[in-house]
């Protein structure tokens, strides 16, 4: 593919020397079918455990043992994913990941007993390591850097787009299928089975728009392992980077407060005053519809506010909202409240605003030469937070109270702040007037 000598721009979007309108297709086409098509396996595992495996009890441990055991296969492979990147290119790696994910749903409905159960969910964990950090660094490389924040927001709709989809549509295709006369088993076996020819179709797409991503081409390969050392050395070199990675973890460990512990906040207390459960899961309902929404809305006022202010001061920006956010969900104390669905609404603005901030600084300050290494640690902090936020959350909700995981990471939040603004202080990176005439 020649280089042109100016960048291609779509409307507001300048995109990074060299990368096509068609390159951009395909990594928006990533965002709004990759990640949805990894959360499917959230969605279709109830349904499997109860009909097709015929497992009726302690569904609770064993879903909890399976989501640890693939976020500790996340964690083993993330950073020499990104490495190997560099090396190889993104689209070959992105590919193999899809493959990955199509072979592990293929086979896992098929699972005969618990070890297999877990030695086929493997073969998709080892898929789901691999896509995000792709996507990720995929999208860090489309933009030019005065459009980073953008695009990110951007990226964010086309999840949640996928997102809303996927559970919309998909999670009902086993209904759809028993109504014309297939058996319950069967019917989620084939709703897997029909999940696997999009997965090959996502990543069919993916190899024809794709730019290769190779950024190691004109350089002697290093081995993997250095690779992510460097990747890990990156932040020791550079502050900026250090808090990047620093808000990986605040960021991802916001989500799973959210995830985990709002509706177990609500249905619980719920349970307390004499509503039913339903009742409970339907007000939980109702506040993550108020936080998905807002931070969909917020998304793309985050990336413009991104792209015209140093990067730094977006993150004390982002996470302050973010922080102010969370303590706001705590001293709601009561779900049925206003006040706690205006706080939903502050949890949506600071999610997506923590979210937004940090991926724009990393983007910024990711080494070209090293960016696929970088995203990867980026991405393993991520996964390493979802594993802490999830153990001491739980502590603290039993031993505390049930809004403490709220409180917690207000805490975890601000602390990003404040280590913003050291080095805000101490070596600020680009100024504004910089991030807007940078490519």
């Amino acid at each position: 593919m020649s280089e042109t000598s100016e960048p291609r721009r779509i409307g507001p979007l300048t995109l990074t020397l060299g990368y096509t309108w068609l390159n951009a297709g395909g990594v928006m086409f990533a965002g709004l079918t990759v990640i949805p098509l990894l959360g499917f396996i959230g969605f279709i595992q109830p349904y499997l455990l109860t009909e097709v495996f015929g497992i009726t009890e302690n569904q609770g441990q064993l879903t909890g043992q399976l989501a640890s055991m693939q976020e500790i296969v996340v964690l083993l492979l993330m950073g020499i994913v990104g490495a190997a990147s560099d090396n190889f290119g993104r689209r070959v790696i992105m590919v193999i990941g899809l493959g990955f994910v199509a072979l592990g749903l293929l086979i896992y409905p098929l699972a005969q007993n618990e070890f297999q159960i877990f030695a086929y969910r493997a073969v998709f964990a080892v898929g789901a390591a691999i896509a995000p950090v792709m996507y990720g660094t995929s999208l860090q490389d489309l933009p030019a850097n005065r459009s980073r924040g953008l695009l990110l927001g951007i990226g964010s709709i086309m999840t949640a787009i996928g997102m809303a989809v996927m559970s919309r549509n998909i999670g009902n295709l086993p209904g759809y299928l028993t109504e014309m006369g297939i058996s319950p088993a069967d019917a989620g076996i084939y709703t897997c089975w029909l999940m696997v020819g999009f997965a090959l179709f996502v990543a069919l797409v993916i190899r024809l728009s794709w730019r290769s991503g190779r950024v190691a081409q004109n350089q002697t390969q290093e081995p993997l392992l250095a690779k992510v050392g460097k990747g890990f050395s990156e932040a020791a070199k550079n502050p900026r980077i250090a808090l990047a990675f620093m808000t990986s973890f605040a960021s991802r460990g916001d989500l799973v407060a959210v995830g985990i512990f709002l509706p177990l906040w609500v249905v619980q207390h719920s349970n307390d005053v004499g509503l039913t459960s339903a009742e409970g899961m339907q007000r939980a309902g109702i506040m993550f519809a108020l936080v998905f929404g807002t931070s969909v809305l917020w998304s793309p006022i985050m990336g413009f506010i991104a792209d015209r202010l140093n990067r730094v001061v977006t993150v004390v920006f982002g996470f302050s909202v973010a922080g102010v956010a969370y303590f706001s969900m705590y001293l709601a104390k009561d779900p049925f409240v206003t006040a706690a669905l205006l706080a939903s609404v502050a949890v949506g603005i600071g999610e997506i605003a923590a979210l937004v901030s940090g991926g724009a600084l990393l983007g910024q300050e990711a080494p070209k030469e090293r960016r696929g290494a970088v995203v990867g640690v980026f991405g393993l902090v991520g996964a390493f937070s979802i594993l802490c936020t999830s153990f001491v959350g739980g502590i603290v909700f039993d031993k505390i109270g049930r809004g403490a995981p709220f409180a917690m990471m207000g805490v975890v939040n601000f602390l990003v702040v404040i280590a913003a603004l050291v080095v805000l202080v101490r070596a600020p990176g680009m100024s504004a007037k910089e991030v807007r005439a940078s490519t």
